[in-house]
């Protein structure tokens, strides 16, 4: 290759998957719920705290929760 064929070469962009997924996450739960939440208040329901959230949601939950203790543990107490 000659000098002028690397300059002109353009970089691959890098897509962070990771953030897409979260953010379509994101996007389609926050739809979702608030299309629940409408529906719930036309029908008279009251839902309060944790009752509305998935067992998957929870599980994510309780590890951000342990992984707080975790934390808290290692750089405060000990």
């Amino acid at each position: 290759m000659s000098k002028k064929e690397k300059k002109t070469k353009k970089k691959k962009q890098v897509r962070n998957k990771a953030r897409d997924m979260i953010a379509d996450y994101y996007t389609t739960n926050r739809d979702y719920d608030r299309e629940n939440r409408r529906r719930q208040e036309e029908e008279g329901v009251k839902t309060k705290g944790l009752k509305n959230l998935r067992s998957n949601e929870k599980v994510y939950i309780a590890i951000i929760i342990l992984g707080l203790i975790g934390i808290l543990i290692k750089y405060v107490i000990l």
